[in-house]
């Protein structure tokens, strides 16, 4: 059962998580069947890798006391039943966590039970956790609008005189529109320029008026998203940036967590783009401010780690910027933040930068070489940095051969992203013709070399990591 996605849910529970879905199976309203809380009770005591030997089918079939004869097939059934009380669980879960859903849900059912004061008490209850809601979000106007459709059916059709819910339901739906709208033209944009796609944006000129207008100025949401479609879609004036990033500074409190590191993600990616495109280094030195902003209020974080491309490029653009001191004691303090199938040859690769940058060749070099270079894209990092190292410490045999060995690397691997293949061959090219010539060693390799080096990329669009690159990413 070690591999089944009954056992991958379970490993990803907290342990409180598993101590709540015990109680969660223990009351009779949920489940009455106790061959399911006996299964889990056995597969618990292995959290929270779940991988022992005990929780395979075998064991399992050999030694849990069930109500009645199993076998495999009626073990599946059962651990089916078990999975979709745990996704019952998490539903559960998410409900009592949310006042707001909870208190609607009360008011619509003592209207369907006709008891008036019970629904004035729950519809009190649901104004007031409206209060208590902290962020002021396109999410919140949606809970106003559909709490306001809710008092209007509910409510008297009859009365003559301004009803405020029907105001406040029509303004709330005005601004959940625009403010939705202008976050997917964010997220469109921003594919637009990271992948090869077209989209279409019906009437996107209309509402970017609308959302210019005086009725919108104070609503932060609506402004902060304008402003980011702004510089999305004039990528070469940095005014439209720098308006983007005021508004979603003085803005970061109105969103949670997950949607802050969203709107500053599309702040990294428009940084990115000026540092690629023109090597612009006031957008290297922002693209570290907004990192560290991210690092300090713990939004770079990923289920509690930090994802390893974003641990190289905070450390390149550290070095491009020289603070090798910050950079020193960010790889040693954050190192352990790292997942733990990266972390070693993650830290050394950076490592290495680091010590390159300060020309301590044969400490780079050392570090590089304690590198395994399983993961594609790691590889051709290092195999660039290390070419790099043997040019500038004049080790000419076994650069040739090694540029050599990385030509054949690349023409045979055809995993390697096109872009970075190519970006590759031309950097092995240009160094080998170079040497061959000019015998002496220079001072550092032309712009070839540094087109490789890892630094700033374009995140995935609407997500906070850029999943599809686990180990790094390419200037462009």
């Amino acid at each position: 059962m070690t591999d089944s996605k009954l056992i991958e849910l379970f490993r990803s529970f907290t342990a409180r998580q598993l101590s709540r879905f015990s109680d969660f199976l223990q009351s009779p309203f949920f489940n009455k069947n106790g061959d399911c809380l006996l299964l889990f009770n056995h597969v618990q005591k292995y959290a929270p890798a779940f991988a022992h030997e005990n929780i395979s089918r075998q064991v399992i079939l050999q030694k849990l006391p069930f109500g009645k004869p199993m076998d495999e097939k009626s073990l599946a059934h059962l651990a089916s039943r078990l999975m979709a009380l745990a996704e019952k669980f998490l539903a559960v879960e998410v409900f009592l966590s949310d006042d707001w859903q909870q208190q609607m849900a009360l008011m619509q059912q003592y209207h369907e039970l006709a008891l008036p004061k019970q629904y004035k008490t729950a519809a009190a209850g649901v104004e007031k956790s409206s209060e208590t809601i902290p962020f002021r979000n396109a999410g919140f106007y949606k809970k106003q609008l559909h709490s306001r459709q809710i008092f209007l059916e509910f409510g008297d059709r009859n009365q003559h005189e301004f009803n405020q819910h029907l105001q406040t339901a029509a303004t709330a739906l005005d601004i959940f529109f625009i403010a939705e709208k202008l976050r997917y033209a964010c997220d469109v944009i921003n594919y637009e320029s990271v992948l090869n796609i077209r989209y279409e944006i019906l009437f996107l000129e209309e509402v970017l008026a609308w959302a210019a207008s005086p009725a919108f100025s104070e609503v932060a949401v609506v402004q902060v998203y304008r402003n980011l479609v702004g510089m999305l879609r004039h990528p070469d004036e940095p005014a439209y940036y720098q308006q983007a990033r005021q508004r979603v500074t003085d803005s970061a409190s109105f969103f949670p967590a997950s949607e802050r590191r969203q709107l500053y993600t599309l702040l990294l990616n428009y940084c990115t783009r000026r540092i690629n495109r023109y090597n612009d280094e006031y957008f290297l030195h922002e693209h570290l401010k907004i990192n560290k902003l991210l690092l300090q209020n713990e939004l770079i974080f990923e289920n509690g780690q930090l994802p390893p491309w974003r641990f190289t490029n905070m450390a390149t653009v550290g070095l491009k910027t020289g603070q090798t001191a910050w950079v020193w004691q960010f790889l040693h303090e954050y190192r352990s933040r790292l997942p733990a199938e990266y972390a070693d040859n993650v830290f050394r690769y950076n490592l290495a930068q680091y010590h390159y940058y300060l020309k301590n060749y044969d400490e780079a070099q050392r570090a590089l070489l304690q590198v395994e270079v399983s993961d594609v894209l790691l590889n051709v990092t290092v195999r660039s940095l290390l070419i790099k190292v043997y040019c500038e410490t004049g080790q000419t045999e076994l650069l040739l051969a090694y540029l050599e060995a990385t030509r054949l690397y690349l023409h045979r691997n055809r995993l390697i992203d096109t872009h970075l293949k190519k970006q590759m061959q031309k950097f092995v090219e240009f160094t080998a013709k170079f040497r061959e010539s000019d015998a002496r060693r220079p001072a550092t390799l032309p712009g070839a070399a540094r087109t490789i080096t890892p630094g700033p990329r374009y995140d995935a669009p609407g997500v906070a990591g850029g999943a599809n690159q686990k180990m790094g990413g390419t200037l462009t």
